[in-house]
């Protein structure tokens, strides 16, 4: 009984050992990545943990590639050796960003230290026999789009070490089920399952909008915006041959995702962000209640979407006062909009700015970045490396370990890149 014990008490002190080697890589991990050129000291007094564990901790890294030793800093005031600065090594790999719609896809790389190396964009591939069966059909397009780009991506100077695709749907990250994707006629799709190592790399899957909150969290690394929401605007363009009961011709759909704290929010279901209009109704198809006429003209028409940009401004007002964000940003809308946007809101919806100056809170429209979702999806996965899970909950699927990521790295660089069976 006695060697039972401990043998339990052994097994328990190894699991917390490696959660706090693992939680300590990816604080510090996250630290220089959210700081370019720190020192050791710096970490430790940023992270409040003994100048031994932090270079132990940077000695992992470094003997692994992940960062790198630069240039010295000046001698303080106290003396000593002149502090050396760290910085993410940006040939240690690259993450492949995925947006997936029904009718196109875009295509990025982005190397550890975030910086994008590689881009594309073509319409989704799409074996028109396999449309009656909805997930044959979506493994089939993934596949295309992978053996695609393969030719590509092996002529990058730095490894892959994953993928993560944003789309429109409800995503269980934690799972690796896409609970619901109406596009793709999609329902408790095990994505994990059938293509988590389909191709020889880790493969995780996002919402399109919340893949806007992880871009805006690798944006604003500052507390002062860590609060926020997303608000992703698509105009439905659908594709003639993947075109399933239900799915929407016209209009522009709505995504919202909210960041509090740097943490981007799922909730039970996986479905904050799921997006209805304060007009819609139990009977209406959509988002909202906003005529068929109006919504057939969004685009052609500025009558038409004055009216969705006021229903649209009008919801928006009342969740301001909800979580008090410090900053509210507009995805997807063309350049050209910018100033219809502004008129609308002040002519038609003055309530709105009237909500965020009592609030606190800052409206921005963000610039017109066709690759914005697939950089999203992207730095979604280098994000998860520096995210502490809770010691007591199940493991999530979207997080890999330090010692997985090290060895698919040394993986990936003697073979760059496969297609699984």
């Amino acid at each position: 009984m006695r060697r039972e014990l401990l043998k339990v008490k052994i097994a328990s002190m190894h699991i917390n050992n490696d959660f706090q080697r693992n939680s300590n890589i990816s604080h510090v991990f996250g630290t220089v990545w959210n700081n370019s050129e720190i020192s050791r000291i710096d970490i430790a007094r940023k992270l409040e943990l003994y100048r031994s564990t932090v270079s132990n901790i940077i000695g992992t890294l470094l003997e692994n590639d992940v960062i790198c030793e630069g240039e010295r800093g000046s001698v303080t005031e106290k003396g000593g050796r002149k502090p050396v600065f760290l910085s993410i090594n940006k040939s240690f790999g690259c993450i492949i960003g995925i947006e997936l719609q029904t009718n196109s896809f875009t295509v990025v790389a982005m190397t550890f230290d975030g910086k994008q190396i590689f881009s594309m964009t073509d319409q989704t591939p799409l074996d028109e026999s396999l449309v009656p069966y909805p997930e044959k059909s979506f493994v089939y397009i993934i596949d295309k789009i992978i053996e695609k780009i393969i030719p590509e991506i092996e002529k990058l100077p730095v490894p892959p070490l994953g993928i993560c695709i944003g789309l429109p749907g409800i995503v269980d990250i934690d799972k690796g089920i896409l609970i619901r994707s109406d596009p793709f006629a999609l329902k408790s799709f095990k994505y994990a399952e059938v293509l988590g190592k389909r191709y020889g790399l880790p493969l995780f899957m996002e919402n399109d909008a919340k893949c806007c909150a992880w871009l805006q969290c690798a944006l604003h690394n500052d507390v002062s915006k860590r609060d926020f929401f997303c608000v992703l605007t698509k105009e439905y363009r659908g594709n003639e041959r993947l075109d399933y009961p239900g799915n929407f011709k016209n209009g522009i759909g709505v995504g919202l995702s909210i960041s509090l704290n740097g943490h981007i929010m799922h909730g039970h279901n996986y479905a904050i962000g799921e997006y209805v209009s304060r007009t819609w109704t139990r009977n209406k198809k959509g988002q909202t209640g906003l005529p068929e006429a109006v919504l057939n003209t969004i685009v052609t028409s500025e009558d038409s979407y004055r009216e969705w940009l006021i229903d649209l401004f009008s919801t928006l007002t009342m969740f301001v006062p909800l979580l008090e964000p410090r900053a509210i940003f507009l995805h997807g809308q063309p350049g050209s909009r910018r100033n219809k946007i502004q008129q609308v809101i002040q002519s038609d919806i003055p309530q709105f700015e009237d909500i965020l100056d009592r609030c606190n809170s800052e409206f921005i429209i963000m610039d017109e970045n066709q690759y914005e979702i697939a950089q999203g999806a992207a730095l979604m996965f280098l994000q998860k490396m520096f995210e502490i899970p809770d010691i007591g909950s199940a493991s999530s699927y979207s997080h890999i370990s330090w010692d997985e990521l090290f060895m698919l790295q040394r993986k990936s660089r003697e073979k760059c890149f496969q297609r699984g069976c």
